[in-house]
């Protein structure tokens, strides 16, 4: 169901009223009290089509996709992110863990391959409900790790001896829904902790079904006493003016950012993007429409007036472009400055710790005309077969010298050589030989990710493509393609471009000949991201295109 990427049509919040119809209609298929969403979270709905063209809604709870259904009144169905909130909430089946494999690849759960017995007890569930599977090692489950549709219901399953397909997959780990969320690896626990009954536990930072499902009549009252009960963190966030925390945070990004850089003059948006964003405590959110200045510059403009000296001197000579040309480190805003809960240094991990680069391979696909000549020195070999350039070279040379083909520094073409080369001579030379033969093969390319997974690429190779397009204005816009087939996450990669370049980036999950969504940086920004792309991401430079895109001068 989602072994390939799909294509999100629409992302809407849902109002309340909308989420407590969600959650009503999962009561049929839940097996216990269940404690679901928090108190603040924010519940999406995104239409997708995937690659099969169905349509589909996938439910968000705080940007990561919790629940899925094939109509807004059909059944529905947990993600594997639900079922690792909520391992006890649906039926789970268990299966060992080679069972895995086939699944990623699409097969459905077949009932002989189902751990039952005293030791494993089967779960009770109906025909078409949601089933969850997990794996078994040992003493240890991991998971769950699918989740699926039951064909049959656990009665019938016992009945017909455990033979047959029972389960028809949806949704696996590491597919492209789960690509879709924060990912991560399924958790494990043991099987005495997995077999006992779950708890009921009252949890004040949470909501449970019961408390959800209210009349429209009282959802102001469960408004106010939802924010009454917020932990005692998120009160304390609501006492500080927000006016307060863009003081501290400017502060804190001149005394402890932007001295270590020095480099004025420096774009006010910059300055707000690198130093003073940077600066804001964790958990907690700055937002200058929010507050009185409504804009940074007018923020600067006031704290300049609040005293008899400049803090920062700014030249306005070009409005909306202002700038930072001189600080004045002397002053008393800044020099009595103490810090408290800022962040005055960005963490020691970076993508290049946590990001591992793919692996890419390039081989030779086996083909029809050259299957004489390998044939003999190779008998398993059969069409599409994967070979690398290396082997090639050492069966060409087996099969001239199997057949007595070699004429000092050329080789005599026999029947099969010549219906491959279309040469019009008795004889070539080595290297145009092995280039020709090597022509008539399929080029292929294997992407291996550091989590396993591996994707098979045809005829042309992966390439990370940039453009630059001019808009209204004549203002320029840089487009990355592709980013997607290395396994880049845009979300972290979108956040990596704004701090360094300043610069707004949004994305485009339909655009024509990308794999992935695609990127648009405001500017022409080619340098700076190739920088990124391959020196945190290590990409190599010939899988870039478009790099000769960039200004000639570098900002």
């Amino acid at each position: 169901m989602f072994r390939k990427p799909f294509n999100t049509k629409k992302n809407t919040n849902l109002r309340n009223s909308d989420t407590r119809k969600l959650i009503n209609r999962l009561k049929e298929e839940l097996e216990n009290e269940l404690v679901l969403i928090e108190k603040k979270s924010q519940v999406a709905q995104v239409k997708i089509v995937n690659y099969q063209g169905d349509a589909m809604n996938l439910y968000l709870f705080d940007k990561t996709p919790m629940l899925f259904d094939f109509s807004e009144s059909g059944v529905v169905y947990p993600t594997v992110f639900f079922l690792w909130s909520f391992p006890k909430s649906y039926p789970v089946i268990l299966v060992h863990e080679p069972v895995l494999q086939y699944l990623e690849n699409g097969a459905d759960l077949m009932l002989p391959g189902v751990l039952r017995g005293e030791n494993y007890p089967f779960p009770k569930f109906r025909r078409g409900g949601p089933v969850a599977i997990a794996l078994c090692s040992g003493t240890k489950v991991t998971g769950p790790v699918a989740v699926g549709c039951s064909m049959m219901s656990s009665d019938e399953m016992q009945a017909c001896g455990f033979q047959g397909k029972g389960v028809q997959l949806l949704h696996v780990f590491r597919d492209s829904l789960w690509e879709f969320g924060p990912r991560g690896p399924p958790p494990s626990m043991g099987t005495d902790e997995f077999f006992q009954e779950a708890k009921n536990e009252n949890d004040d930072q949470f909501l449970s079904i019961e408390n959800i499902s209210i009349e429209d009549k009282n959802n102001e009252d469960a408004s106010t006493e939802a924010v009454s009960s917020v932990p005692h963190a998120e009160t304390e966030e609501s006492i500080e003016p927000v006016e307060s925390l863009v003081r501290r945070c400017f502060l804190a990004g001149l005394k402890y950012r932007l001295k270590k850089s020095g480099n004025l003059p420096m774009d006010v948006g910059q300055f707000y993007a690198q130093c003073v964003l940077s600066c804001v405590p964790e958990g907690r959110r700055m937002d200058m429409k929010k507050t009185k200045y409504k804009k940074f510059a007018t923020f600067l403009d006031e704290i300049n007036s609040s005293s008899e000296q400049l803090v920062v001197t700014l030249d306005k000579k070009t409005k909306g472009a202002e700038q930072i040309i001189e600080v004045n480190w002397a002053h008393p805003f800044i020099r009595e400055f103490e810090p408290t809960d800022e962040k005055l240094v960005d963490e020691v991990a970076d993508t290049k710790q946590s990001f591992v680069a793919p692996l890419i391979l390039e081989y030779l696909g086996v083909t029809e005309p050259v299957m004489p000549v390998l044939k003999p020195q190779m008998p398993s070999l059969s069409k599409g077969d994967l070979l690398k350039s290396g082997e090639v070279r050492e069966l060409l040379t087996q099969y001239v010298k199997a057949n007595d083909l070699q004429q000092g520094k050329e080789v005599k073409l026999d029947p099969f050589l010549a219906n491959i080369t279309k040469i019009n001579s008795t004889t070539t030379d080595w290297n145009k030989l092995m280039n020709i033969l090597q022509s008539k093969f399929t080029k292929v390319w294997m992407i291996e990710w550091s989590d396993g997974r591996k994707f098979v690429r045809k005829v042309t190779p992966p390439k990370i493509e940039f453009k630059v397009e001019s808009r209204a204005g004549n203002k320029k816009v840089t487009l990355i393609n592709n980013l997607a087939v290395f396994g880049i996450d845009i979300k972290t990669i979108s956040h990596q471009i704004q701090t360094k370049v300043a610069t707004s980036v949004t994305s485009n999950a339909e655009a024509v000949n990308c794999e992935g969504p695609q990127l648009l940086v405001q500017g022409n920004q080619v340098f700076f991201v190739g920088e990124i792309l391959m020196g945190v991401y290590g990409i190599d430079k010939k899988y870039i295109v478009g790099l000769d895109l960039a200004p000639k001068k570098r900002r």
